[in-house]
């Protein structure tokens, strides 16, 4: 299993999350990523990839974007952020 680092941005974003079957769902996919972190698929957003970088992946969590970035060699997974998928373009 893959270690996971939480930024501070996603803890904030978490907090904004009042649904208890979102939460779980965020629960669910976050341990997949645990286990599985290329899971993800590649973010096509071109204001994603300026902010994250190119090889950064996202889980789709509705409303939500779950992104992420995985470093092989450190077998790391970064959760970057919680993003909204209306700001996303």
């Amino acid at each position: 299993m893959a270690r996971v680092l939480f930024s501070l941005a996603f803890l904030d974003d978490v907090e904004t999350v009042y649904s208890q079957r979102l939460r779980k769902h965020l629960e669910s996919v976050l341990s997949m990523i645990e286990t599985f972190p290329d899971s993800g698929s590649r973010v096509k957003s071109e204001s994603l990839a300026s902010k994250y970088g190119n090889e950064t992946l996202f889980c789709t969590i509705a409303p939500f974007y779950l992104v992420y970035s995985y470093d092989r060699e450190a077998d790391t997974v970064y959760i970057h952020g919680l993003i909204p998928q209306r700001s996303v373009h």
